[in-house]
C-alpha cells in the first residue's frame, strides 16, 4: 500500500477516537480539535519511523502534549462548555495531569494499567497509586462510582463526536508546509499489518467501585499481540451523534450499552466464574423475526448499545458480533440476513431491500413493514467486515428511516470496525442502490410468507404448501382457465403450484386464499406466447361466462419482469358472490400466475393484490437457471 493510503487509513480508523480521549483530558473543544491535528501532522512529518512503532500511541500521547501546552499558554481558548457534562469536566480539570491521563486511558482509550503506566511513563506501581487517588478524588467530588463516571465519561464522547476533523490531506498538505524536508518512501507495508502492529488497541475490563485492586483488571491482551478482532470493544459502537444521521431533526441519547468478552484460557477461578456469567447473558431477540439475538457461534465479542429519540417513537439498536475467524463472520452474516428472508411472523412484511456500492465488504439493507398495534416501519442493515458484522435497527412508528441517511450510518458503523476486524474498509461516499430481495431457504422462485400482506386482526402466520404439480390448477379461475398441461401450453417444460392459507384464524374463513402457479418454457416467445393466449381468454370472459364481471386494474413492471392484474366477480346466487383478483407475470421464460379468491368480507384490495404480483415477479429472478 502507498505511504499516503496507509496513513490516510490509520487517520481516518484512529483519529475520532484520538479526538474522544484529548476532550477528555481538555475539556476544550477548540483546544481539542488544534492539539488533534497538529499530533497528526507531527506523526505524518515523521511516518517513515512512527508506522514501524506504535503509531496510535505515538499520536496519542503527543495530542495528550499538545492539550496540555494549549491549556497552559493560551487560557483564553478554554470554553464554557454549556452543552456538556460541565461539572465532570471540573472535577476532571482539578486533577494531577497524569492521573487525569491514566482515567482517561483506562476508561475511553480501553487499555490495561501495564500499557496506560508506560505511556505516562511510570511504573506500575505507581499507575496503581496514582489511579486509585483520581479515582477516589472523582469519585468523592461527584458523590457517584467508577462505574457510574465511566458512564459520564463514554457521553463526554458524543460531544466531541461533534469536533470537526480535517481530512487526511489537508493533515499531510499543512505537515508539508512546516516541515522543511520532504520523505519518500517506496511502497509500504499492508494497512492489516499496521493495524496489528500498533493501531489495535487490547480490550479491557471496565473499573468498578469495589476494592482498589479491582480498579486494575482493565486487561492482560498486548497491543503488540492483538488478533483481528481483538481490539473492537464498546469504543467500536456508534455514538449518538453518529445514529443522528438516520433522522438528522431528532436529539437521540444513548439508553443502553453493553459488552461480552468470550473468556480467555485461565486457571484462575475468578476467570471460570465470569466463564458461567458469560453463557447466560440476554439471548432475547431484537426483532420478532430473529429467533435469537446474537447469530454468531462462538463468537470472541458481542457488543450491543441502545438509542432512542426524544421528541418521536423511533429506536436503533448497533449490535456487533466478533468471529473467531472471516468464515465464521460470513456465516453469522448469511444466517441474520435468513431470518428476515424466511420470517413468518403474522403482520410483519418485506418492503424492499437495498445493497450499499462501495461498501467493499458484505451489506444488506432490508425495509420491513409491521402491522401490529402500534404499527411501525422497520429498517435493517447488516454489515461484515474481516472477522466481524455489525447489525443496525431502526423502528419507527411515524415513518421509515430514508434509506441513504440509514446506509450512511451503517456504512460508518462499519468503518469504526473494519480496520481492527482485519476487513475491508468502506469507500467515502458509498451510495444506497435498490438490490434484489433476499432468497429464501427453501421454494425460492416463489412468493414467500414475508411476501404475503397481513389481514386486520390477523393472528396467526401465513402457511405455504410444499410446491406441487397444477393437478388442478389452484390458481386458474373460469375466465383464464390456465392448466399449465403440455398440451395447452406449447413449450412447457415444468410447472409447479403453492396454496398459501392462514389456518385456524378467523379474520380469513373459506375461501380467503392466495395460490401461485410458477412455469418453465423452452424459451420466452413460448413463455410469452401462452400469456397472451390466457389474456385473451380474460378480456372474453364477460361474454363467455355469464356470472362474470371483469375489469383490468393495472400493469406491473419491474427490473426484467412485467406483468398485469384482474379483478374477477362471480355470481354465485342471488346474494352470493366470490371475488378473485388474478395476476399474470413474466420474467423471459419464465410466467407465475397469482390468484386470490375471497369474499366481500375478506379481500386484498386491488392495490395490495398488485404489489403482490409485483413481488412474484422479483422472486422470479431467483430461479436456478
Amino acid at each position: 500500500m502507498p505511504k499516503v493510503d496507509e496513513f490516510d487509513t490509520f487517520y481516518d480508523s484512529t483519529s475520532r477516537y484520538v479526538t474522544h480521549l484529548a476532550y477528555a483530558v481538555s475539556g476544550d473543544r477548540v483546544a481539542t480539535a488544534d492539539a488533534v491535528a497538529e499530533a497528526y501532522e507531527h506523526a505524518w512529518r515523521r511516518w517513515a519511523k512512527v508506522r514501524t512503532t506504535d503509531p496510535l500511541a505515538e499520536v496519542r500521547s503527543e495530542a495528550f502534549h499538545r492539550t496540555r501546552v494549549s491549556r497552559g499558554t493560551h487560557p483564553w481558548r478554554r470554553r464554557h462548555e454549556e452543552d456538556s457534562d460541565v461539572e465532570l469536566l471540573e472535577a476532571m480539570a482539578a486533577l494531577p495531569a497524569r492521573g487525569r491521563r491514566l482515567v482517561v486511558l483506562q476508561t475511553l482509550g480501553e487499555l490495561d494499567l501495564s500499557s496506560a503506566a508506560r505511556e505516562v511513563q511510570m511504573t506500575d506501581e505507581a499507575a496503581v497509586a496514582a489511579t486509585q487517588e483520581a479515582v477516589a478524588s472523582l469519585e468523592a467530588d461527584l458523590g457517584q462510582s467508577i462505574g457510574q463516571l465511566e458512564g459520564r465519561l463514554l457521553g463526554l464522547a458524543e460531544v466531541s463526536e461533534g469536533i470537526e476533523l480535517p481530512r487526511p490531506a489537508h493533515i499531510r498538505r499543512i505537515a508539508r508546509r512546516r516541515s522543511r524536508r520532504n520523505t519518500v518512501v517506496v511502497v509500504a507495508a499492508a494497512c492489516a499489518a499496521v493495524v496489528a502492529a500498533g493501531v489495535a488497541v487490547a480490550p479491557t475490563e471496565p473499573m468498578s467501585q469495589a476494592a482498589a485492586q479491582e480498579r486494575d483488571r482493565v486487561g492482560e491482551a498486548s497491543v503488540a499481540d492483538a488478533a483481528p478482532g481483538e481490539a473492537i470493544t464498546s469504543g467500536s459502537l456508534m455514538t449518538a451523534t453518529e445514529v443522528s444521521t438516520i433522522a438528522p431533526g431528532l436529539s437521540w441519547t444513548t439508553v443502553a450499552s453493553s459488552s461480552d468478552v468470550a473468556d480467555q484460557p485461565s486457571d484462575d477461578a475468578s476467570a471460570a466464574a465470569d466463564s458461567q456469567q458469560a453463557d447466560t447473558v440476554d439471548d432475547t431477540p431484537l426483532t420478532a423475526c430473529a429467533p435469537q439475538r446474537w447469530a454468531t457461534k462462538n463468537p470472541a465479542a458481542r457488543l450491543m448499545r441502545e438509542f432512542e429519540a426524544q421528541e418521536k417513537p423511533q429506536t436503533v439498536t448497533q449490535t456487533i458480533e466478533v468471529a473467531q475467524n472471516a468464515d465464521q463472520a460470513r456465516q453469522a452474516y448469511g444466517r441474520q440476513v435468513s431470518w428476515f428472508a424466511n420470517c413468518s411472523v403474522p403482520g410483519i412484511r418485506l418492503l424492499e431491500a437495498s445493497r450499499v456500492a462501495g461498501a467493499q465488504g458484505r451489506t444488506t439493507i432490508l425495509r420491513l413493514r409491521d402491522s401490529g398495534s402500534p404499527a411501525s416501519t422497520i429498517t435493517v442493515g447488516i454489515s461484515q467486515t474481516g472477522v466481524a458484522t455489525t447489525f443496525l435497527l431502526h423502528d419507527a412508528r411515524n415513518g421509515a428511516a430514508p434509506t441513504q441517511p440509514f446506509a450512511n450510518a451503517l456504512t460508518e458503523g462499519t468503518r469504526l470496525i473494519c480496520a481492527d476486524a482485519a476487513g475491508p474498509c468502506p469507500r467515502s461516499g458509498a451510495k444506497a442502490t435498490r438490490a434484489p430481495l433476499p432468497p429464501t431457504s427453501k421454494h425460492a422462485t416463489y412468493l414467500a410468507l414475508v411476501d404475503l400482506p397481513s389481514l386486520d386482526g390477523q393472528s396467526q402466520p401465513w402457511g405455504g404448501t410444499d410446491p406441487s404439480a397444477p393437478r388442478p390448477n389452484p390458481a386458474a379461475t373460469l375466465c383464464d382457465n390456465a392448466t399449465f398441461a403440455p398440451k395447452e401450453a406449447k413449450g412447457l417444460d415444468r410447472a409447479r403450484s403453492r396454496v398459501y392459507v392462514i389456518p385456524n384464524d378467523k379474520v380469513a374463513p373459506r375461501p380467503f386464499s392466495v395460490a401461485e402457479t410458477v412455469a418453465r418454457f423452452g424459451n420466452p416467445k413460448q413463455a410469452q406466447a401462452y400469456v397472451a393466449k390466457l389474456q385473451k381468454r380474460i378480456r372474453k370472459c364477460d361474454n363467455r361466462v355469464e356470472s362474470a364481471s371483469v375489469r383490468t386494474t393495472q400493469r406491473v413492471s419491474g427490473p426484467g419482469y412485467r406483468g398485469r392484474t384482474w379483478r374477477i366477480e362471480f355470481e354465485t346466487g342471488p346474494k352470493g358472490r366470490l371475488y378473485y383478483h388474478l395476476a399474470l407475470v413474466r420474467r423471459g421464460n419464465l410466467v407465475a400466475e397469482v390468484a386470490q379468491a375471497g369474499n366481500r368480507r375478506v379481500d386484498l384490495g386491488n392495490r395490495t393484490f398488485a404489489q403482490l404480483a409485483d413481488r412474484a415477479g422479483q422472486r422470479l429472478a431467483n430461479s436456478p437457471g
